[in-house]
């Protein structure tokens, strides 16, 4: 099967599924499913033009039911590749391609599970039902809409990259957006006027205080503390105008313990305090629509959770040494927990996770694949 196995994630490496061009791929998926003999696939609109594929293997009955879930969508490519990113090629051990690591190897280890529980002829009690979605990165999108359709389980696994490490526990985000307010004017008359970006500067310097201060408590599997990173800022409209504007957008990752909301909060009373102290300093703080699309909550399961031994068994039926490690970032595990389904993760990959030249160990790749087969039969059987 190896073999097998690696022709197709190569092919699943060909197409490009960079953020919102995930159709081509999720209709080669469906495609091939159907081919296999799948009883039930369907296409989902996720959003519009951004469709996720669901697929179901039906059991003979009396078994759990099992989610195979992962991401369609990749981060866009830097112009940094050596190669032509939709390219693949294997060499020094090593597969290369666009997305590989977060997240078509996983994402195909599922595809190629399906496969080989078609062709065995032998089916499992219960149903084993593959997502492949889209809309990831809005927080979620595709896999909301593929169990809202249907496709759900009993139990999941989700395949982002942890180095083939067992997550059950990972960190949320606030995703914020914080506005100054000024008076536009011209540069003539500059006193007139009240400059938008001048009033960010006190803001972005209490930021950085603030990302040392926010109260937490410490998780033995996520180290350190909040992590924040002011990701954009745009503000102005002339090199020769009083912006009234200043725009900031923050990435603040969380630990369990924390509520975004709350965070925003925190936020907020740090702005008053800053405006009481200047006046000149007026600011929102809202949610971006990207964070309020799907809200990146933090997750956390025990890590004796029934989809959790399971998954740690198949880690041993595959010849390796099960490891349960904390996950710095968000996954669809938190949809699906919303939806009453206990996940954990397991995938390949290694930070920086996207990346120029991005790679994924050929033996981590084939170990998934028979790690997801494994959980598979012991879960579904």
């Amino acid at each position: 099967m190896s073999q097998r196995d690696l022709d197709l994630l190569m092919q699943t490496l060909a197409i490009d599924s960079t953020w919102g061009r995930e159709r081509e791929l999720a209709e080669f998926l469906a495609d091939r499913l159907r081919e296999w003999g799948a009883d039930e696939v369907g296409l989902v609109e996720s959003m519009p033009g951004r469709p996720s594929v669901g697929a179901r293997i039906r059991g003979t009955g009396g078994g759990r039911s099992l989610i195979l879930n992962g991401h369609l969508d990749i981060y866009e490519v830097s112009d940094d590749w050596d190669t032509d990113p939709f390219a693949p090629f294997v060499a020094d051990g090593r597969v290369h391609g666009a997305g590989i690591a977060d997240m078509k190897a996983a994402t195909t280890a599922s595809l190629a599970v399906m496969r080989r529980v078609l062709e065995s002829g032998t089916r499992p009690r219960g149903d084993l039902v593959f997502q492949g979605v889209s809309c990831h990165f809005e927080g979620g999108v595709g896999t909301r809409s593929l169990l809202d359709a249907g496709f759900t389980a009993d139990a999941a696994i989700c395949g982002e990259p942890t180095d083939n490490t067992i997550g059950a526990v990972h960190r949320g985000a606030a995703y914020l957006e914080i506005t100054t307010h000024g008076k536009q004017a011209h540069t003539a008359g500059k006193h007139l006027g009240l400059n938008a970006i001048e009033t960010m500067e006190p803001v972005l310097a209490a930021l950085r205080e603030l990302e040392g201060t926010l109260p937490y408590e410490p998780h033995p599997e996520l180290p350190g503390g909040p992590i924040l990173n002011i990701g954009t800022i745009h503000g102005g409209t002339k090199h020769n105008q009083v912006p009234d504007r200043c725009t900031i957008s923050l990435d603040l990752r969380l630990l369990p313990s924390q509520d975004p909301y709350e965070v925003r909060r925190q936020v907020i009373a740090m702005i008053e305090k800053l405006s009481a102290d200047d006046p000149r300093v007026k600011a929102t703080v809202e949610f971006s629509p990207h964070w309020l699309s799907g809200p990146r909550l933090p997750y956390e399961i025990g890590t004796d959770a029934p989809i959790a031994r399971t998954v740690a068994g198949a880690v041993r039926t595959a010849g390796g040494e099960p490891a349960f490690r904390g996950i710095q970032f968000w996954t669809d595990m938190v949809p699906l927990k919303q939806a009453g389904i206990d996940a954990v993760n397991i995938g390949p990959g290694t930070p920086p996770y996207s990346w120029a030249n991005e790679w994924v160990e050929t033996s981590k790749y084939l170990e998934i694949v028979e790690i997801y087969a494994a959980a598979a039969e012991a879960w579904c059987a």
